[in-house]
């Protein structure tokens, strides 16, 4: 590439990069409190839950992500960018998710020297280098995926650095250099072993092209060949067998554990590289195009370059192809991996963008052009650029993503420091321990039954150290309640949950609830109802004592101690051919459990007239909840369900109602029904078929 021609100002690039470097730090940094639940949180949960236990627990190689059990360690990655957070934020004392984003926008300023010194390779100028760079800042993968609690900029730092390192040493024979490219290639291999074999194909073209005139003029004194090929060799065998030896190393450790097994890279080979006939799909390019289209260059940034590619010199066309050859080598080294994720797209966005680099600086020193039609080129790229991240990732700032779950807080506040939480349901994914900020025995999808495997796992555990159950139901289980008896009757905990959210039950010891109630009392935690003390209830005042004297109660055992409502308790008929309580809401019946009890059967629904086609009104719903006043004053929920068959066909008729393990008792218990969620109590005709505690 030629230097520029007077008639292309270098001024107007420099401004533009430094307006670059001005926009990508003020948009890295919005929503910069948000949790990290905006995208792949799955992921960014793992690596923020390691660097948590690195943060508290002291740095080690075999670094906590208590997820399964003893040895707590599953180490993915070599935890480069772990340790660098850890650090800091024990030195600054800064918030931890903060931190990390901090440290991820750090790294993507921090390759762009390198950025600017591999341009420098193929002739550009100063001002076209920082186009080149500028070109990197916009890309939609980088500006989002560099403020996330990832490895993603921390990899790809290293990697770029490892890139041009290589380069001076060997166009230099520079062994200075070569000392530098193999630490950076072992910190990428390290950081990240993915993103660097991303680039091991890229750095052996790029060797070979800067290495071959030394070939060609080996004759000549100095000329040293040999030299220039150890020089690329040596950073690329250290990297890789030193990554070997972690894999290996790590994979030993998973297999210590036969929940974490699954995870060692021997059994991730097909998940990790993909298969031939993906490749070959037309569903993987359908994906890559869509992943390429609103995460690394826009459609019409994508156009730009390919008229710039019809505009510029015949090298810039050579330095564009191959960096865009480059892109999709990366993305069919390991086409499983980019097919699911697009964060992997951080690894070879860069060579895509470099490609529109160099054609952009082709086109503003196209002399045949007039200033302005290059202006509008660049323009163009720059705004779509711009257009594609707004239109895309930009709207999880403009949507905040949701906050931690309350569950995880109450398990914090309920559970010890050297708790472990039993977890059913989450397979492996971390949200709930790094929120909890408790060690967790997640049991795998699939292996809930394997009582031996996990004995042999609490085996290594002191007595009594699992403080706490969250079962998250599979909607496929139809024997919930058998499921949660077998196993709070082997852990020894509270046969109903102390706390109910979508994010599952959870279920502590018997002795630890009266501490944990008081604790929490009082306090609200969004979506979670906590089960020792009544909701929020705007009927409450509105309920009289019954008097059942002389109500005939053939359909319950015991017979009712008490009751409670807003319109009265009857005896009546709804079409069963048998009689039933009518308990229109607000109502409560309360019972005494014979001694020993411990099972509750029932049955509840809405008469069918109140949801009957020609009626004139019609039932919104009602809800149903059996709960336990026990003798220390708290409140168990046993059950709770709402009904609405007016929109869902299966709430309509009568429904049963089943609780195994329900007792012991040591208080009443209410079966209550509620009007709606919206309190409308029109035609809420709701009954009760049979109640039966034994």
């Amino acid at each position: 590439m030629a230097d520029p021609a007077p008639t292309a100002p270098a001024k107007p690039l420099v401004w533009l990069f430094a307006f670059m470097l001005v926009l990508t730090l003020w948009l890295t940094t919005r929503g910069w409190h948000n949790s990290i639940l905006d995208r792949h949180e799955f992921r960014q949960l793992q690596t923020a839950t390691s660097t948590y236990w690195l943060k508290t627990g002291g740095y080690k190689l075999d670094y906590e992500l208590p997820l399964f059990g003893p040895p707590w360690s599953i180490p993915m990655e070599f935890p480069v960018y772990q340790w660098i957070v850890a650090t800091l934020c024990n030195t600054l004392s800064t918030p931890l998710e903060e931190t990390a984003r901090g440290v991820s926008v750090f790294f993507l300023f921090a390759l762009l020297p390198a950025v600017y010194g591999l341009a420098g390779f193929f002739g550009l100028a100063p001002s076209r280098r920082l186009l080149v760079a500028a070109a990197v800042l916009a890309s939609p993968t980088y500006l989002f995926y560099s403020r996330t609690f990832m490895i993603e900029t921390t990899a790809l730092c290293f990697s770029t650095w490892f890139l041009y390192a290589l380069g001076r040493a060997v166009r230099d024979n520079c062994l200075r250099c070569a000392v530098g490219a193999t630490v950076f290639a072992v910190l990428a291999a390290l950081a990240k072993a993915t993103t660097f074999l991303v680039f091991l194909p890229p750095a052996a073209v790029f060797a070979f092209w800067l290495w071959r005139p030394r070939w060609q003029t080996r004759t000549q004194p100095g000329a040293r060949p040999w030299l220039g090929a150890v020089l690329a060799a040596v950073p690329v065998l250290a990297a890789v067998g030193i990554a070997e030896w972690w894999v290996k190393r790590s994979d030993h450790i998973k297999h210590s554990n036969p929940f974490s097994g699954f995870l060692a890279s021997t059994e991730l080979v097909k998940w990790n590289w993909g298969t031939w006939a993906q490749r070959t799909s037309a569903e993987f390019w359908a994906v890559a195009w869509e992943n390429i289209r609103t995460c690394v260059l826009g459609e019409v940034p994508l156009a730009v370059m390919l008229l710039a590619f019809a505009l510029v010199e015949a090298p810039a066309r050579r330095t564009a192809a191959w960096c865009a050859a480059f892109f999709l080598g990366g993305m069919l080294l390991f086409s499983n991996l980019f097919f699911y994720h697009d964060y992997y797209y951080s690894a070879n966005a860069l060579f895509l963008l470099l490609a529109g680099g160099f054609l952009l600086a082709g086109v503003w020193d196209n002399a045949r052009l007039p200033l302005a039609a290059r202006g509008l080129v660049v323009a163009l790229f720059f705004g779509g650029q711009l257009l594609t991240y707004y239109r895309g990732y930009a709207g999880h700032l403009r949507h905040p993503p949701p906050p931690p779950p309350g569950i995880a807080t109450i398990i914090r506040e309920s559970v010890p420091p050297e708790g472990v939480v039993l977890i059913y349901g989450w397979d492996w994914n971390s949200e709930i321990p790094y929120y909890a900020q408790r060690r967790a025995i997640s049991v795998p999808g699939g292996r809930e039954e394997e009582f031996k495997v996990l004995g042999d796992i609490l085996q290594k555990l002191p007595p009594r150290k699992i403080a706490a159950m969250l079962i998250r139901h599979d909607p496929r289980r139809v024997n919930r309640l058998e499921f949660v008896h077998v196993r709070t009757t082997r852990f020894n905990l509270a046969a109903a949950p102390f706390a109910t959210s979508e994010e599952g039950e959870l279920y502590l010891p018997e002795d630890a609830i009266p501490a944990a109630a008081a604790r929490l009392q009082g306090r609200t935690f969004e979506g979670v109802t906590l089960n020792t003390q009544p909701p929020a209830d705007p009927n409450a005042g509105k309920l009289q004592p019954n008097d059942l004297t002389g109500l005939d109660f053939p359909m319950t055992s015991p017979r009712p101690a008490g009751a409670r409502s807003m319109f009265g308790i009857a005896i009546g008929e709804v079409g069963l051919g048998r009689k039933v309580i009518l308990a229109h809401p607000e109502s409560e019946i309360s019972f005494t459990p014979p001694p020993g009890a411990t099972r509750i059967t029932a049955e509840a629904g809405i008469n069918a007239a109140a949801y009957a086609p020609d009626a004139t009104a019609v039932t919104d719903g009602v809800s149903i909840t059996i709960f336990e006043l026990r003798a220390d004053g708290l409140r168990r929920v046993l059950y709770k369900r709402d009904l609405d068959p007016v929109r869902v066909p299966g709430d309509r008729g009568p429904q049963a109602i089943m609780i195994d393990g329900a007792g012991p008792f040591t208080g009443s218990v209410v079966f209550k029904i509620s009007p709606g969620e919206k309190n409308n109590f029109v035609n809420d005709w709701a009954y009760w078929g049979r109640i039966e505690i034994r």
